[in-house]
Order: C-alpha cells, then structure tokens, then sequence
C-alpha cells in the first residue's frame, strides 16, 4: 500500500488527537466482530450517547464507514481500509498513561485485540506502578470537637482516593498475571 503525503501528514495529525475509545472502537469493530452501535452497547457497554461523537469523527477522519439504516435502525460498520492501516500502525499509542480505569482497560483491550499480549502485560503493569505512586499520603483525621465538615470531607475524600488507587493498581496486576499466563 502506498501513501500519499496528505494521508501521511492526516495520520500524524489524528494520531495525536486519537483516544484510547477512538482506538478500542476501531479494534473492536475490526477485530472484535462488533459491528453496529447495538453490539458496542450491549457486548462492552459503551452507551449511544457517548459513542455517538466518537463514531461521527472516525467517519470524518475516514476510519469508518456506516451503512445506511437496516432492519430495526441498525448501521452496520466497517473499518475503512485507511483505518485498518492506522489501528495497526499505530495502535501503540493508545496504551498511554490515563487517569481513569476505564482507558486503560480499553487500551489493554486495544493491545489483545491486535495480538500483542507482552506488550499489553507490560502496559498494566505501569499503570499499576503509576497508580501506587498517585497514592495519596496518609491524612490523620483530626480529634475533638472542633471538626469541621470541611476537615471531615478532606478526610473522607483521602481515604476514598487512596482506597481507589490501590485498588485500580491490584486489578491491573492480576489482569497482566492473568494474560501471562495465557501466552
């Protein structure tokens, strides 16, 4: 397949402003046999309204293409073949360093989906590694009386952040022990 410089540069260009949902859509249309809205939301969860803007820019960006309406509304898609050459060139830059679970584990599914399982385990493994650095130290809860709701929610809110991160970091660990062993 040859490329022209436009495509190049439009490549470059969309893969900088491409999300980890940008790529796990490509993939799980390309490769996870999904291919209409009702599949994404009922096989992964992914709801019309936020998907809708995703779908509507790969179509832009010449990723995607969607029918026109079938039986019961449905739009069948398909991966363009600019977006199959896109997804597997540059599928890696998805696995990037994302504050919320559900980007990583989309991400993590992005590396599977396009068969590379080491490097996947390697990705979980940093963001636990990142999650327990963004571990918040220890806040001592104040005593007395003279606790004000400002103190008790700074507290709460320490505990709930640290609760949290530990435990994002565990489930990456056991999904990368997980995929380890499937090699």
């Amino acid at each position: 397949m040859t490329l022209d410089l436009d495509m190049v540069i439009t490549m470059y260009v969309k893969r900088k402003n491409s999300s980890a949902m940008d790529f796990f859509v490509l993939a799980m249309v390309s490769r996870g046999g999904l291919h209409c809205l009702y599949d994404l939301q009922q096989e992964v969860g992914l709801q019309p309204g936020g998907i809708q803007p995703v779908l509507k820019k790969l179509e832009q960006e010449g990723f995607l293409e969607r029918s026109e309406q079938q039986k019961r509304r449905k739009r069948l898609m398909t991966v363009t073949k600019k977006g199959e050459h896109f997804l597997k060139e540059e599928w890696r830059d998805c696995q990037d360093d994302y504050g919320d679970v559900e980007s990583v584990l989309r991400a993590a599914t992005v590396g599977i989906l396009m068969g590379d399982m080491a490097r996947t385990c390697r990705y979980l493994l940093e963001m636990a590694k990142q999650h327990d650095k963004g571990v918040p130290i220890a806040m001592e809860m104040p005593k007395g009386e003279d606790l004000s709701a400002v103190e008790w929610y700074q507290h709460v809110r320490w505990q709930w952040e640290s609760s949290r991160r530990k435990s994002a970091a565990g489930v990456f660990r056991e999904i990368a022990k997980e995929l380890e062993m499937t090699k």
